[in-house]
């Protein structure tokens, strides 16, 4: 079960920055959420929609992108399932790597090697490209690109102090 549903309404989760306190270890940043619209808004029902949103913090304007319902839930869908395989890929491609590298090879065989490297190079993207894609599927809701609205109206990608939750 994904740990927020899509549903036909959306929220944004709009982050401004309020502090950042730098220690010997970590860095915290303090983050002021706020959830545009209260109460959500329909979504499109046909296309993705580029919605204007205000901080309310510091009043600067953004562009958001939000996805048809059935768009969010498919790209959820196909993440997961890639994920999925890739992680029960690593059923086959562990014990095949073990075997293989448990043998001698002679000198010059370069099609061993070469499969060796190919089944190490699938085992490191199960173990590492499979859990991402199953997190970001979790986490999916089908509202992203913030885009910074400048004063002639055109979006920029760089949105220094703000994000989406």
């Amino acid at each position: 079960m994904a740990r927020n549903p899509i549903t036909d309404r959306y929220v944004v989760s709009l982050g401004c920055r309020v502090s950042v306190e730098h220690g010997a270890t970590v860095t915290k940043v303090n983050w002021s959420i706020t959830h545009l619209p209260e109460g959500g808004a329909p979504r499109p029902t046909g296309g993705d929609r580029e919605i204007g949103v205000i901080c309310p913090r510091c009043g600067r304007s953004f562009a958001v992108r939000v996805e048809t319902a059935t768009k969010a839930r498919v790209k959820r869908r196909v993440q997961r399932v890639l994920g999925w395989l890739l992680v029960l890929s690593l059923l086959a491609t562990v014990p095949l790597l073990i075997q293989l590298g448990g043998q001698t090879v002679e000198e010059g065989d370069e099609q061993s090697v070469d499969n060796i490297g190919l089944l190490f190079g699938l085992a490191a993207a199960g173990a590492i490209v499979g859990p991402s894609l199953l997190f970001s599927a979790g986490i999916h809701d089908g509202v992203g690109k913030l885009r910074l609205l400048g004063a002639d109206g055109r979006k920029s990608m760089w949105v220094r102090g703000h994000r989406l939750f």
